[in-house]
């Protein structure tokens, strides 16, 4: 009777267990299994998610290919259909639920951890990136992207702390290194904020443009981004203060600094209600500088 009741035991608490399905490839072959534990040494699975039978191999005994979790796929569609505010606690769902393969390259875990991160990143949180960063490990990512991306977090401290001196060095050592788009419209944006605050305002646009360059198409939340950092150094240049007084009057100069770079937030304004704002409303001050668009 004891026996029976420690069986019945045992069975309940495996099915109560969470597993990560996997394949694992071996000596030539190819086995989906289920794991339930592992260390950056040993894996121990099961090869049927309701067996009492346990197996532990070298992790550099084999290849394992995690078999996509439906917590991750769900968090993945949010992310992927920029909800970011829902997709970052889904992500953190998912990278608690599947902790204890952490360690193995490739989990799901480590990468609900990246894409908690990066909801982070594009909410505009940065304190959160900080935090969320002091308890990651990176190691497992199998993608180079992903992990030149976790370089680029130290920069979105310097932003948060406004350090603008040290986000404009950070910056340049990054200025002949070659990336992805995604990331280098990253670097431009953090490089014209830096600029910005160092009242370098011309450089600034030029780095801001670069952004826009860098990665129109997908960047879209860093693309918005950098448009209104423009319409701010626009709005507070002060040659460009000056060509919006003289305008329409005898002293306007249109070749002015100041007149070239209004004609150039006039056609941002455009840029923006045809295809850049996607719905979202420019504030009425910035929307102002449409009145000096060229003929």
């Amino acid at each position: 009777m004891k026996n029976i009741i420690f069986f019945l035991a045992c069975a309940a608490s495996l099915s109560g267990q969470d597993l990560a399905p996997a394949l694992i490839g071996q000596d030539g072959n190819s086995d989906k299994v289920w794991i339930e534990a592992a260390s950056e040494k040993t894996i121990r699975y099961r090869e049927n998610p309701k067996s009492l039978n346990r197996i532990d191999v070298p992790v550099r005994n084999v290849s394992v290919m995690f078999f996509t979790p439906a917590e991750f796929a769900d968090a993945l569609e949010l992310y992927e259909n920029r909800d970011y505010e829902k997709a970052q606690p889904a992500f953190k769902k998912a990278r608690e639920k599947y902790k204890f393969v952490e360690d193995v390259p490739g989990n799901f875990s480590t990468l609900s951890g990246f894409y908690e991160i990066e909801c982070a990143r594009k909410l505009g949180k940065y304190e959160e990136i900080e935090t969320l960063m002091s308890k990651f490990k990176p190691a497992p990512l199998l993608l180079e992207t992903q992990k030149t991306q976790i370089e680029v977090y130290p920069l979105y401290n310097a932003v948060r702390t406004e350090d603008w001196a040290r986000l404009n060095i950070l910056c340049e050592e990054w200025a002949d290194r070659k990336v992805p788009g995604s990331i280098r419209a990253q670097l431009e944006y953090c490089h014209g904020l830096a600029l910005d605050g160092l009242d370098r305002l011309e450089d600034a646009l030029i780095a801001f443009n670069k952004a826009f360059v860098a990665d129109y198409t997908a960047s879209e939340v860093l693309t918005k981004k950098a448009a209104l950092a423009c319409f701010s150094v626009y709005a507070k240049h002060p040659e460009v203060e000056l060509a919006r007084k003289l305008h329409g009057t005898p002293d306007e100069n249109p070749n002015s600094t100041g007149a070239l770079l209004l004609g150039e937030a006039a056609a941002l304004v455009e840029m923006w209600q045809t295809a850049l704002g996607r719905g979202d409303k420019l504030p009425d001050e910035y929307k102002a500088f449409l009145k000096y668009k060229k003929a």
